[in-house]
């Protein structure tokens, strides 16, 4: 049963949003025969963040995120030391109160520092740098004192760390170029978003390839 639901979330942008709704279904059958299943919540915790990212409503993103921060609360209690429940934890947290709006995201801003850190130190390589890209751009697009906990210089240490540990994931470079921009640095972000362009679209990430493409030539405009 995992395996096929494995299989789902690992496709889920070839067939999109069926695929992750079936894996959901799965794991959703897999938590009714065992409420403490820490790899079924976990993974649902991720399938919920991707409905979220990928959807193009609000009304199903907000849904979608906030069902993964539910989940993602429930994983990092069934398993502490999960950096996969750390990671989706946070990531769900960010999406949803983005979504949400200002005061939303404000509530979220301890949380998900302290669960991006906590997936840093159990494992910064962790699906091509997920860590270090979650926490450096929480870092550069969080308020800054006395609001909140930004800093540009935390930001770019684990960005430019991203890009040494998953250097094939686009939004790496992505992510730290829009940060470079952000400091007057366009020749710095000119080589970011060039490598990002240059990396080659994978079979089953059509979504990520068009995604992280647009994003780059976009923040090109801005040189």
């Amino acid at each position: 049963m995992s395996s096929e639901a494995e299989k789902l979330l690992a496709e889920r942008e070839l067939n999109f949003p069926e695929n992750l709704l079936k894996a959901r279904e799965i794991y959703l059958e897999a938590l009714k025969n065992n409420e403490k299943d820490a790899e079924a919540v976990t993974q649902l915790a991720q399938i919920m963040f991707w409905l979220g990212e990928y959807s193009d409503s609000d009304s199903d993103k907000e849904k979608y995120f906030g069902e993964g921060v539910e989940h993602g609360k429930k994983a990092i209690e069934l398993n502490p030391d999960s950096v996969a429940a750390h990671t989706w934890y946070a990531s769900s947290m960010g999406s949803h109160g983005l979504v949400r709006g200002i005061m939303s995201s404000l509530f979220y801003l301890g949380p998900i520092e302290k669960h991006a850190k906590k997936a840093v130190e159990l494992d910064e390589s962790y699906f091509e740098a997920a860590p270090l890209r979650l926490l450096g751009r929480f870092y550069h697009q969080a308020p800054g004192w006395p609001v909140g906990p930004g800093d540009n210089k935390k930001a770019q240490e684990l960005l430019e760390r991203s890009i040494e540990v998953g250097p094939e994931f686009a939004f790496n470079q992505v992510y730290l170029a829009d940060l470079y921009i952000s400091k007057g640095k366009k020749d710095d972000a000119r080589k970011m978003l060039e490598a990002a362009l240059a990396l080659p679209e994978r079979s089953n990430m059509p979504i990520h390839y068009q995604r992280s493409q647009a994003q780059a030539r976009s923040l090109m405009e801005k040189l």
